[in-house]
């Protein structure tokens, strides 16, 4: 027992020395370690440091190009709340604009909707364009597209002036025509060997020639003129302005119908010209027909955000060899026709943003006028 004890203490110390020595390994090991960690650690510093300033320098450049765009951006929560604005939104929609509901804000600023473009209150027109955002929120693109809406009005204005004068050189005999029957029954008014039912008869044809030259000057102005001041109207109520005028021309076996799908829908309009180019519609069928006639009056939505006046009747319709031709100026079937009524209703109803159609009708003829829809109160 005595001669294993030093080998037992030599044995401990060759432990403690494996030990000490193996500390050292794993103590060189964790320096090591952590030099390794600290220099990646100010590695990924430095990197952070760069992204900020890339970040910084990306958001300030960000900042410029939306401060610099000509469109309004506007970015909008999941609430439907403008969240940030770039000054040429401010411009356009007015202030205040972060916190609001951007219905609201359309509410406040907008006039009037056309067709494709949205007049604001300050005169300008947009074009508004919204997109989602993955975060549920959306982003509002607002180009400002008043010059080029400028030239579309003009280019319309120059092309129904242009076909005007194609209308005037076209109509000079028609206008000669009555004018000279005007002229003859005058003179003879003069005749010292008229009787009183002589006279009468020459002032009956001297106004009716006259009366007609004032319908065919009216429908050459009303053709130049193409659109005025509009209103909100009431596309029923507007229905009902043009019965007012179509029951006195009524005989018997007409029946009119009006029939209202959207008591609420209305059109930004001039209301005259818009109740011109319907009535015009309603006249021709009753001028079309020869013996009875149910005459129909229809106002119904449309595509999205568009209304509809139907002008339908069962008389005896277009044939299909003229249904691509109706709408030219100057064409027209009847004897005593000036074949401008269709081209002006057409004009009227695209001066307001929409277009008209003859649809297809398994009985006489339908006429469908869109137009851009608004409600009414």
């Amino acid at each position: 027992m005595q001669a294993l004890m030093p080998q037992t203490q030599n044995d401990r110390a060759a432990e403690l020395r494996s030990a000490f020595v193996e500390f050292g390994d794993v103590s060189r090991h964790l320096c090591g370690a952590f030099d390794s960690l600290r220099a990646q650690v100010a590695a990924l510093g430095a990197e952070l440091t760069e992204a900020r300033d890339g970040n910084a320098r990306l958001s300030s450049r960000l900042g410029a190009l939306l401060g610099a765009l000509p469109g309004g951006v506007l970015v909008l929560n999941g609430e439907g709340r403008v969240q940030e604005r770039n000054p040429a939104a401010a411009d356009m929609l007015g202030e205040p604009l972060v916190g609001l509901e951007f219905d609201s804000v359309l509410a406040r600023a907008v006039a009037a909707r056309a067709a494709q473009n949205i007049e604001l209150k300050n005169g300008r027109f947009v074009n508004i364009s919204r997109r989602d955002l993955a975060d549920g929120g959306e982003v509002v693109l607002i180009a400002d597209v008043t010059q080029s809406h400028l030239m579309q009005v003009l280019i319309s204005r120059q092309q129904r002036l242009l076909t005007l004068g194609e209308l005037a050189a076209g109509l000079a005999h028609q206008i000669r025509t009555p004018l000279a029957a005007a002229l003859l029954y005058a003179s003879q008014m003069t005749m010292p060997d008229r009787g009183p039912q002589d006279l009468a008869r020459c002032a009956e044809k001297t106004a009716g020639s006259l009366k007609k030259l004032d319908r065919l000057v009216t429908d050459m102005l009303a053709f130049a003129h193409g659109g005025a001041e509009r209103e909100l109207l009431s596309v029923s109520a507007l229905l009902e302005q043009v019965a007012q005028w179509v029951r006195p021309a009524m005989r018997s076996g007409i029946t009119l119908t009006i029939r209202t799908e959207a008591p609420k829908l209305g059109v930004r309009a001039n209301a005259s010209s818009l109740i011109s180019a319907v009535l015009n519609l309603a006249t021709n069928a009753l001028q079309s027909a020869s013996g009875e006639l149910a005459l129909e009056l229809l106002a119904r939505r449309g595509a999205p955000g568009r209304a509809e006046i139907v002008v339908s009747d069962d008389g005896p319709g277009i044939a299909p060899a003229l249904r691509e031709r109706i709408f030219e100026p100057y064409f027209t079937t009847r004897e005593r026709g000036t074949g401008i009524g269709l081209a002006i209703v057409r004009s009227v109803v695209e001066a307001h943003g929409g277009g008209v159609r003859l649809a297809d009708s398994a009985v006489g003829a339908a006429f469908v006028i869109d137009l851009p829809a608004e409600e009414t109160p």
